[in-house]
């Protein structure tokens, strides 16, 4: 609720999705954070309203690592929702910052679990090209390139 009461205030949607990972963590929160609460939803809306912000696209990104993880009704919904475009979007934008490279690698590699999304993480959004991008924009960050390393299994 207080996302979609201020969905104009960055830090109200940052610290929402925040919150959102935090639930999220356990998988058995995942379903129904997203299935019955619009969990999914309310993060792409904040990535879409905040775009300018790295605060907020590195904090959906790690929203949206928990809600997909292990759940791959999760997991196609964001992607039916453009969650790839968005996660890719964000890392282009965002291309200075080590934590939305390493947090938009990690929801690539969830996202990219599910067989059905390999594809069009890659084809149609280029996530490949992000993730290796970040890897060479942040060679010296170990906490970037592992996540770019994750993501790569997965695409």
């Amino acid at each position: 609720r207080a996302m979609d009461a201020h969905r104009g205030d960055a830090l109200v949607q940052e610290n929402g999705c925040g919150a959102i990972w935090c639930l999220a963590f356990l998988d058995e929160n995942a379903a129904p954070l997203a299935q019955q609460h619009g969990a999914d939803a309310a993060v792409l809306r904040a990535m879409d309203a905040h775009q300018q912000s790295a605060d907020v696209q590195a904090q959906a990104c790690w929203a949206m690592c928990n809600l997909a993880a292990g759940n791959d009704e999760n997991s196609a919904a964001l992607m039916r929702q453009g969650a790839g475009a968005k996660v890719v979007r964000a890392m282009d934008a965002h291309r200075q910052s080590a934590l939305v490279q390493e947090l938009g690698c990690g929801a690539i590699h969830a996202l990219a679990f599910l067989a059905a999304n390999t594809a069009p993480l890659a084809q149609q959004h280029g996530a490949d090209a992000a993730v290796l991008d970040a890897m060479d924009a942040h060679q010296q960050s170990a906490d970037v390139q592992a996540q770019a390393c994750w993501a790569m299994c997965n695409l």
